[in-house]
């Protein structure tokens, strides 16, 4: 056995038992960091007095100290320079056979697309950013004037993390300069990049933060303190991106003096003490340092930058995962997973195999163990037990950075590998885990954890929504980056002779593809639940008649199945591989050629991930790519009885139902108040928001008696009908006569009569107004009473010979359009008790859900 190959497994196989060398305290989530640095000092002091107590298990290798292998050679920097070449004497040969990734700047999102309208928020809540408050603290720092103020948050000046947010602003507005060329947001961010320059040059040294140096001398001196590299590593990434992006030659030249001086910090540490020193500082979280450090030797080739890339890999993380162990549990997620693409990085730049190894073992152990049907992963940020899911189930699940890096994983592997497998896992969790993180089209209104227990809300997790200036999460870092690059992963290109573009997400979108001399338009029709069909057509536009000779592969993603998909390329049909491979077509292509594809849609249940038998009855149900959330307070028992498939569990929302829908309301004082559903009693309400709960229950479905008249173009036209009214989110129950006449929500009536109204004109003689009469009880109308209070009980009152004003005002109501209206993909799902409306989980704003349901036989 050769001495590498010893040097090599103790290296790994050492670290890989010490998982003290990680931030893995209960302490360490930001949420808990952001307290602390933010409050009690005392506190602090107390609770983080046991830090770094624990040795690291670094010292396995650093106790192979240089002077007893190398004699007279004590510099450790050489000593992990040595490591390297030991194990691998001969050099690694660089990879050339991956997939090219196509610049933001030729890729187009359609308007009719839901990613557009999710840009195009984010992109709004980017103009509204003021250059002077993103870089108050960065002159401060500098001792500059500081006009204008400080934002909040995580980013108001005693918070040690202030800065990151600026770095991710510069990340994302050179994203979204690139995907819409809007002039405003160059402007804006060209003058951020200016003001940091100007930050910087006073500084002098290439120090360049929001945060004075002390940080780093008590980062160095392991005393507490919040990440300071974890900042560093986002301000240098921003950096890059201004430079690829937007060929902002400063930002370059900015990001290699910063990177000098962290290079000459690090050296100084590992001169004093040792390089065991200096991952034991580690501990602290440092973000994507290895990451951004190789990212930036890729553009200068500086061996300096690669060997200070090489110092902020985590051997202690990536020695178990080099040993292929599944040792996740009580690891910070967001800690890791950015080393986790650091170390992919190292296999782009350097070649070496093993760290593609450790890329792959990573997303498969996440993807097998810890991830919900989201895509996402962590409860109240950590791993936990793997295939123990169904206890983390709760408010504080899927940090949403978490996902933001995972996609990030996956498109390196798939742009390695051409596996459908990555491919689709980043559908998925751009779909459910990104998309869902927007309050609608509220710009700069994002959550940090995406909640996935039972009657959960976004809005009432221990975040809820953020605001606008004074949140600043690390989410809302990741998150204004998401939705400026959405275009990042639809298009793929494979060089050679005959160039190859993959097509891995079906997004209404427009691509110049360069090297086949021709632009590609996408058109997705929108997806709806009641005709269950991705139909996709592509067609091209060339400024030559004939293109160059290329080929075309198109996803056929694992949720689909063969039965139903067609393809076509200008009227003839193309023979389809079956799900989980490419449909390939080569051809020159012109201006007149036209592709289409239809891949039929399912519903399917995906159980959580979790190996006890007890909670195999535990499901997420799923439509294509789309998660589906039910609307509810948290029942979730489905009792599948005798139905031999989902379709005959689940049912899609026809088209028509939408314009069932009404809400009816009353004045009272110089208040609107609305008909609601109370926990199933028929209640007077303040008028809600939309998007709440409370809208939720304002809204009813008017149904018909005489079913040839369901689809009415007008509520107008309803007048006179006899009616039942359908509480929106109680699919299947009735609102009806109760107890001493108050109005209850019921599945099944006594009496059918007495869920029966007929829809009459107001009695208050008012034309915009109607009244509801009893069927079964003529002269019986619903009723507030009147100058009623928010709760206020409605009730069948009966009308005299003489009927006075105040009556006649009390049982008319303004019947308007329904504050809610349902999802095209909308389900309604049978369960043990009620039934529940189905909707994806991206459409929900302050809803309560349930994401996982106990279904049973």
């Amino acid at each position: 056995m050769n001495f590498g190959f010893v040097l090599f497994f103790f290296f790994c196989f050492g670290l890989a038992l010490g998982k003290q060398c990680t931030n893995q305290s209960p302490y360490d989530s930001h949420a808990f960091r952001y307290e602390l640095t933010s409050t009690n000092k005392t506190w602090k002091e107390e609770v983080l007095s046991h830090f770094h107590l624990t040795p690291t298990d670094d010292s396995a290798w650093s106790s192979l100290i240089p002077s007893k292998i190398l004699g007279d050679q004590k510099d450790e920097v050489s000593w992990a320079l040595l490591y390297r070449k030991i194990k691998n004497p001969g050099g690694f040969d660089l990879p050339g056979n991956f997939l090219k990734e196509v610049s933001l700047h030729d890729v187009w999102l359609d308007q009719s697309s839901v990613l557009w309208r999710a840009q195009q928020t984010n992109l709004e809540y980017l103009l509204m950013l003021d250059v002077d408050s993103l870089v108050w603290s960065f002159r401060k720092t500098a001792s500059l004037p500081t006009p204008g103020k400080a934002y909040g948050g995580w980013e108001n000046p005693i918070s040690e993390l202030r800065g990151h947010f600026v770095g991710h602003y510069l990340s994302a507005s050179a994203q979204m300069w690139a995907s819409t060329h809007n002039a405003t947001i160059k402007e804006k961010m060209s003058t951020v990049v200016f003001s940091l320059s100007e930050c910087q040059n006073k500084i002098g040294t290439g120090y360049l933060s929001a945060f004075p140096t002390e940080l780093f001398d008590s980062f160095e001196a392991l005393k507490p303190v919040w990440a300071p590299y974890y900042t560093i590593h986002k301000i240098l990434a921003g950096l890059l991106d201004q430079y690829v992006l937007a060929d902002n030659a400063q930002a370059l030249k900015m990001a290699t003096w910063m990177v000098e001086y962290f290079y000459n910090r690090v050296q100084k540490v590992i001169t004093m003490y040792s390089v065991e020193r200096h991952w034991y500082s580690l501990n602290e979280e440092t973000g994507g340092m290895n990451d951004v450090l190789y990212r930036l030797y890729s553009i200068t080739h500086d061996p300096k930058h690669l060997l200070l890339a090489h110092l902020f890999d985590k051997p202690c993380f990536l020695g178990f995962l080099a040993l292929q162990a599944d040792y996740l549990s009580h690891f910070h997620a967001n800690t890791h997973i950015p080393i986790v693409i650091g170390s992919q990085m190292r296999y782009e730049v350097t070649g070496d195999p093993l760290y593609k190894l450790i890329g792959t073992f990573f997303m498969d152990i996440v993807n097998a163990s810890h991830s919900y049907a989201t895509g996402g992963t962590s409860a109240r940020e950590f791993w936990w037990d793997p295939k123990r899911l169904a206890d983390t189930l709760g408010s504080e699940n899927e940090e949403t950075c978490t996902t933001y890096n995972m996609l990030k994983v996956s498109r390196h592997l798939f742009r390695w590998t051409k596996e459908i497998a990555y491919a689709d896992y980043y559908e998925r969790a751009l779909t459910n885990g990104v998309l869902s993180i927007q309050r609608g089209t509220e710009p700069g209104v994002m959550i940090y954890m995406l909640p996935l227990g039972r009657g959960v809300s976004k809005a009432r997790s221990t975040h809820g929504w953020g605001t606008k200036f004074n949140s600043f999460w690390c989410c809302y870092g990741t998150g204004i980056e998401s939705f400026s690059k959405l275009g990042d992963s639809i298009y793929f290109e494979e060089e050679g002779n005959v160039p190859g573009l993959y097509i891995i997400q079906y997004i209404s979108s427009s691509f110049d593809w360069k090297s086949g001399h021709v632009v590609l338009n996408q058109k997705v029709d929108p997806i709806v639940s009641w005709d269950p069909y991705l139909r996709m057509t592509l067609t091209f536009s060339s400024k030559q008649e004939v293109g160059q000779l290329s080929s075309l592969n198109l996803r056929m993603p694992v949720w689909t199945y063969s039965n139903g998909a067609q393809a076509s390329l200008n009227g003839q049909n193309l023979p389809l591989p079956p799900p989980g491979n490419f449909l390939s077509a080569t051809e020159r292509w012109s201006y007149n050629d036209k592709l289409t594809i239809q891949l039929p849609l399912s519903l399917r249940t995906e159980a959580i991930q979790d190996d006890r038998p007890e909670y195999a009855s535990i499901q997420a149900i799923l439509f294509g790519p789309y998660l589906l959330a039910g609307h509810t307070s948290g029942e979730w028992d489905i009792k599948t009885g005798t139905a031999r498939s989902l379709s005959a569990l689940i049912s899609p929302i026809p088209p028509s139902f939408n314009a069932q829908l009404v809400t009816f309301t009353q004045e009272s004082g110089n208040s609107t108040f609305v008909m609601s559903n109370s926990n199933q009693s028929i209640t007077m309400e303040e008028f809600p928001v939309s998007g709440t709960d409370a809208a939720l229950h304002a809204t009813f479905r008017l149904i018909l008696k005489d079913a040839s008249l369901s689809n009415f173009s007008s509520l107008n036209n309803v007048i006179g009908k006899s009616v039942m009214l359908e509480p929106f989110d109680f699919p299947g129950m009735l609102v009806q006569q109760g107890k001493e006449d108050e109005l209850v929500v019921s599945e099944s009536p006594k009496e059918m009569g007495s869920s029966g109204f007929r829809l009459v004109a107001g009695l208050d003689k008012r034309n915009e107004t109607v009244s509801l009469e009893a069927e079964n009880r003529k002269g019986c109308f619903v009723s507030s009473g009147v100058n009623f209070e928010p709760g206020a009980s409605l009730k069948l009152l009966c009308s005299t010979e003489s009927l006075d004003a105040g009556f006649n005002r009390a049982a008319s109501f303004m019947m308007e359009i329904g504050i809610s209206e349902y999802h095209p993909i909308s389900f309604v799902a049978k369960g043990a008790r009620r039934n529940f409306l189905l909707a994806p989980l991206l459409s929900f704003r302050d809803e309560a859900y349930t994401v996982y349901f106990n279904i049973q036989d």
